[in-house]
């Protein structure tokens, strides 16, 4: 999987898989838009990502072709963001995502551990804080 997120110019960022270049065009399955949320807690604010449906909910097609020209920057997603965006991908076909097991928070924790480009602690929290939500994915 070559998964990327890419800001594009009217200031959207979305993650997905890109499966093809050609001249244009980036042809990519599964786009999630990302959006920062942030929150009050007791030790302070925090920010929590969340993934949503970007096209899809208009549209029948599993692939999408982007045009070169509206891509601001593109960059591989971190090892904890693409595990993050397969969990929510396989919860879409749910109205309600789950939130993992505790076994399965500490196998992502342990493949985290054996990656090389490790993802920072406050990242790691980050994510594992957006399982903790009850909302609705649509």
């Amino acid at each position: 999987m070559n998964y990327q997120v890419i800001k594009l110019s009217n200031g959207e960022d979305i993650v997905c898989d890109v499966v093809g270049t050609q001249h244009h065009q980036l042809k990519i399955t599964s786009p999630l838009r990302m959006e920062t949320i942030t929150r009050d807690t007791s030790k302070g604010q925090i920010e929590s990502l969340a993934l949503s449906r970007w096209v899809q909910p208009y549209s029948d097609e599993d692939t999408f072709n982007v045009e070169k020209n509206s891509i601001v920057i593109m960059t591989p997603a971190s090892a904890g963001l693409a595990k993050y965006y397969e969990y929510v991908l396989d919860g879409m076909g749910k109205k309600i995502m789950k939130s993992p097991t505790k076994k399965q928070l500490k196998q992502i924790e342990e493949e985290m551990d054996e990656e090389e480009d490790l993802v920072s602690s406050e990242d790691l929290q980050a994510i594992l804080d957006s399982f903790n939500t009850k909302k609705t994915i649509h």
